[in-house]
């Protein structure tokens, strides 16, 4: 309390009591400031106003208030109609606030806007980002997170659910031991709850790549700084009493990998007037304790995975998008405009977490995906992929539209590179949020597979981007590969559904090969000592799935009508190939810079 009284004392002499002593209103100074002062320290300790901003942030803006009302009441006692003296100095502070208000403005500043984001690096997707091991693929949204977690939360021993809650806002995904886990801190449920205990007792746990595992609830912990705790143990008003002059954005719970909590808070500064907020790092809490320490971005510990918040993120890639040629051009001209969805955080093959956004074009008709930005939560450094399909929210009504007759619904959409395909994994829940399955959508071709279980799903979707008629040709496109050999060893597996997997084993090669009667007749009759042609999606695993057979040592004669069909299934790829080299093509030049368009320009000139 002692600081909010500090602020107001402050505020309320400098802009209240002060101004009318000088005017000599001395009984409605002293008794007006008591009151004043009084309603503030309230205000401000309710609010907690950090003074990281310019001219001490909402400070300034309370003391124009204060002063306003200041020159009212001189108004009101002046019997003369004199204008009051007091104006000036109002007319003034307003001036200051104004001017840096908009001095702060893009108007002045879009460069500094657009370089936030930090250098912006240009990859190709396919290449950089390696196909996801199907061990650590999250299959549980968080909708479904949070549901598990409240079944299982009046199971939890002590009746746990009638004096605490679940604190939604701060559910977080996190790796754990190399495993993905959603965690959920309890909190207070009331006033009367936080004077009845001692502390919150703990947390849940949620498998997040596979949600017929059972919840973790843990019980045996007292935190005392909650979010939901009262007056300073409050852990927003506990750090404002500490540090009032710092900038905090995110409270985020996690565990590190020893099993212990804590809440990992980062710390900002604005660096164009009030705004254009840098991470400085993040200040991580003990919960039972309110110990703290600071780590600079560059020094995170291992376990600490948000450091860079979603909205701040956000914002980066918003002022790129919008301001990087200029605020003119903004205003303007609209040349090559682009602006964010909300970002979703996923873990990449190199275990490290990052802020995945859909970029599309600022046209109101047009929310076809353009780009995604991956963005580093620990680090911040940021990498533009060039991507062309459907934005996270039309891969979700197109599931949605597939499932609803069912009564399902698409949930928590997250992209992989399945079988050198940019993919987006969609959980399916039901009407009670229980797990029902999966849908596998290709975006580029917002084409999709949707089945009960992971490994149906992934055979049915590797013979989806490889059957002959579709709109993508595998031997270019998803890194399918050629070989021939002996048959060793093969055999049938019911699937279920009239659907048989045949697995085949070739001399010499180190690796099984599954695929579907659909394939070939001839599949259906291999035996061991055949002679084989196989086409598969090189996907590096020990079991590679086919993508085209044919059995050397049987003969098959097709007639003409088979031939023609063929032929002209081949044309048709191959037409749909060069269309989609070119729409690739057209994507590329328009997310290129002036400087680079010249640079490849001059490169085709040269090669003429």
């Amino acid at each position: 309390m002692w600081l909010a009284f500090l602020m107001a004392l402050v505020t309320s002499a400098v802009f209240f009591s002060i101004p009318l002593m000088v005017r000599k209103r001395f009984i409605v100074a002293l008794g007006g400031g008591c009151v004043v002062l009084g309603l503030f320290t309230i205000v401000y300790y309710l609010n907690m106003p950090s003074m990281v901003w310019p001219l001490f942030g909402v400070i300034s803006f309370v003391g124009l208030f204060l002063l306003g009302v200041t020159v009212a009441i001189d108004f009101a006692i002046e019997k003369d109609d004199i204008v009051s003296p007091l104006i000036i100095p109002l007319i003034i502070w307003s001036l200051v606030l104004l001017v840096c208000g908009v001095y702060g403005g893009d108007i002045f500043h879009a460069r500094q806007y657009a370089n936030m984001i930090g250098d912006l690096e240009k990859r190709e997707w396919t290449q950089d980002i390696q196909p996801k091991d199907p061990r650590h693929v999250r299959l549980v949204p968080p909708e479904l997170a949070f549901y598990l977690a409240g079944k299982q939360l009046g199971e939890a021993q002590g009746a746990i659910g009638s004096q605490f809650q679940l604190s939604r806002d701060y559910l977080t995904i996190q790796k754990i031991n190399e495993e993905l886990w959603y965690v959920i801190p309890f909190d207070y449920k009331s006033f009367s709850t936080w004077t009845a205990t001692k502390g919150v007792p703990g947390y849940v746990m949620i498998h997040a790549e596979d949600p017929k595992k059972p919840v973790v609830v843990k019980t045996r912990e007292n935190f005392v700084y909650t979010p939901g705790a009262y007056f300073n143990y409050n852990l927003v008003r506990y750090l404002w009493l500490k540090y009032p002059t710092k900038g905090f954005e995110e409270y985020s719970f996690e565990i590190d990998d020893e099993g212990n909590a804590w809440w990992v808070v980062t710390e900002f500064r604005p660096t164009i007037s009030y705004w254009g907020k840098e991470v400085m790092g993040v200040l991580v809490i003990n919960p039972t304790t309110g110990e703290d320490k600071f780590y600079s971005v560059g020094a995170i510990p291992d376990w600490v995975d948000r450091v860079f918040p979603a909205n701040i993120v956000h914002s980066y890639i918003l002022w790129y998008g919008i301001l990087r040629d200029g605020w003119w051009n903004s205003f303007w001209s609209h040349q090559n405009l682009m602006e964010p969805l909300a970002p979703s955080i996923v873990y990449g093959s190199d275990n490290q977490p990052y802020w995945v956004t859909d970029i599309t074009s600022v046209n109101a008709n047009d929310d076809s995906l353009v780009g995604l930005i991956y963005t580093n939560s620990r680090t911040g450094k940021s990498i533009y992929y060039h991507a062309s399909g459907g934005t996270e929210e039309a891969v979700v009504d197109l599931v949605n539209n597939r499932v609803q007759y069912k009564r399902l619904h698409g949930s928590g959409p997250v992209l992989y590179n399945i079988y050198g395909v940019m993919t987006s994994i969609v959980p399916l829940l039901g009407e009670s949020h229980s797990s029902q399955g999966l849908a596998l959508v290709d975006i580029a071709n917002m084409q999709l597979v949707e089945a009960d279980d992971e490994a149906t799903a992934f055979s049915q979707y590797a013979k989806l981007i490889s059957t002959s008629g579709q709109q993508v040709a595998p031997e270019k496109q998803h890194g399918s590969e050629k070989i021939e050999g002996v048959v060793n060893r093969f055999s049938r597996e019911p699937q279920g559904n009239d659907n048989t997997a045949y697995y085949l084993y070739l001399d010499g090669v180190p690796h099984v090969f599954v695929g579907n009667g659909e394939l070939s007749p001839k599949i259906r009759i291999t035996e061991p000592g055949d002679s084989v042609i196989l086409w598969f999606i090189d996907s590096g695993e020990d079991t590679l799935q086919l993508t085209k057979f044919d059995n050397a040592s049987i003969k098959l004669a097709p007639s003409k009508l088979q031939t023609d069909l063929r032929l002209k299934t081949e044309e048709r790829r191959e037409e749909e190939e060069k269309e989609r080299e070119k729409k690739n093509i057209r994507g590329e030049v328009q997310n290129l810079s002036d400087e680079e368009l010249k640079e490849l320009l001059e490169i085709k000139k040269n090669a003429k």
